[in-house]
């Protein structure tokens, strides 16, 4: 079964264990399961199909308000930014044919709307393409008033779908939790 992006079988657990850390209610290790995800990611190879290197730059992103504000362990911090920072660079700079990507909206709103997104992004490729609609992945960031031209506002769904996997999604993903810590690229 393809889905729209790759994601490990048990990824909503996971999903659930990052979310309770980011809003500070984690019952168990938080720093071990910071340090999970991010060697989850390490391990991944950039740009391999089938490999959930998006899903795990999300994860980071999701646990980077712990990671910048919680008081998290010593080494925790340096090796999230590594590991995004190696992702970050995957971007080779290369133009491609979208004028607007997700890692672009706000970082807090993609946090709020990440859920939701996933159970999209997460649905095999047929069932996510079913009447999806620009809000399913965009939320509120399409009910800001101004131009009625600009992206992402004239996006159709599979519009959207496409500029969650393109190449450049995960390298912009990983800049914006680096930007999210005060950090740059390595």
């Amino acid at each position: 079964m393809s889905t729209v992006i790759p994601v490990p079988d048990n990824w909503e657990p996971l999903f659930s264990s990052w979310d309770e850390l980011r809003h500070g209610y984690h019952a168990g290790d938080r720093d071990e399961t910071v340090r999970g995800c991010a060697g989850r990611l390490d391990t991944t190879a950039p740009g391999s199909e089938g490999d959930p290197v998006l899903f795990w730059t999300l994860g980071l992103l999701m646990l980077a308000p712990y990671v910048a504000f919680g008081n998290p362990g010593p080494g925790v911090e340096d090796k999230v930014v590594a590991v995004l920072s190696r992702v970050a660079r995957g971007d080779d700079g290369g133009a491609c044919s979208h004028g607007w990507h997700p890692y672009e909206a706000d970082v807090d709103d993609v946090l709020e709307r990440l859920p939701a997104c996933l159970e999209v992004l997460s649905s095999p490729v047929n069932q996510a393409l079913d009447d999806l609609l620009p809000e399913d992945l965009l939320g509120d960031y399409l009910d800001e008033p101004g131009d009625e031209e600009a992206e992402p506002a004239n996006l159709s769904g599979p519009e959207i779908l496409a500029r969650w996997q393109c190449p450049r999604t995960a390298p912009g993903f990983a800049r914006a939790a680096l930007d999210y810590l005060g950090a740059t690229v390595r």
